[in-house]
């Protein structure tokens, strides 16, 4: 039987699993779309996601760590 802890894990894990879509990226980062794909290109933003023919996503979790890290590094580098 899983303990607490192990079920918390596993529910985090399949909450930060999510889909979001282009704009909603733009929205957050504030890239142009050329800039955010110029960027994923260079390996410097994580990838898209293809779940359709004509339909790219990204996963909310990468782009949040991203974030975070691009926060992370900017204010170790001020110091």
């Amino acid at each position: 039987m899983k303990n607490s802890n192990q079920i918390d894990a596993m529910k985090n894990e399949y909450v930060a699993k999510r889909f979001i879509r282009v704009p909603d990226v733009l929205n957050r980062v504030g890239f142009s779309r050329t800039t955010l794909y110029e960027r994923i290109k260079e390996g410097n933003f994580p990838d898209r996601v293809k779940i359709g023919p004509r339909c790219v996503a990204f996963v909310e979790s990468e782009i949040d760590e991203w974030i975070e890290a691009t926060i992370r590094n900017s204010r170790q580098n001020a110091a």
